[in-house]
């Protein structure tokens, strides 16, 4: 398990060494493989199999929905690298939400790692969600995770 500050000391700590908060980037710095292909029901997922990581992603979503996808991803295989999240949803009663939510706090801390505050004062999240193409729940949980 992963505290949201080590998450967010953990996006920092890339951005500043990669000089990029672009999860496709990033997964190709990280010698991360990133696969495209059709899937139903579900957006994508991350697996570990023989010391590799690959980040699936679902290529009939929208090019947003691809880039969320690919940093929320990006966030199991960095922090959660050997959960197969493909063996445990097939073959345990595990509850994976943990995992999940701070994966999601990932790809929020990632994908909005250039906002500052005094840019948002103004806005409302449903106004940043749409200037930024992101989904509300990420930004919701970035200010959640910043400002308490």
């Amino acid at each position: 398990m992963t505290s949201k500050e080590t998450i967010k000391k953990s996006v920092k700590k890339l951005i500043k060494k990669y000089g990029t908060n672009d999860p496709f980037e990033l997964a190709e710095y990280l010698h991360i493989i990133v696969i495209k292909c059709p899937m139903v029901q579900t957006n994508g997922f991350y697996q570990y199999f023989k010391k590799n990581k690959i980040i699936y992603i679902n290529d009939s979503i929208d090019e947003y929905a691809q880039i969320t996808t690919c940093a929320h991803e990006l966030g199991h295989a960095l922090h959660h690298t050997k959960l197969n999240a493909v063996f445990i949803n097939s073959n345990t009663n595990f509850v994976s939400e943990k995992f999940e939510n701070e994966a999601n706090l990932f790809a929020a801390e990632l994908l909005l790692a250039y906002i500052c505050e005094e840019n948002c004062y103004e806005l409302t999240l449903d106004q940043i969600a749409a200037t930024y193409s992101i989904d509300k729940k990420f930004v919701e949980l970035k200010f959640r995770n910043e400002f308490g």
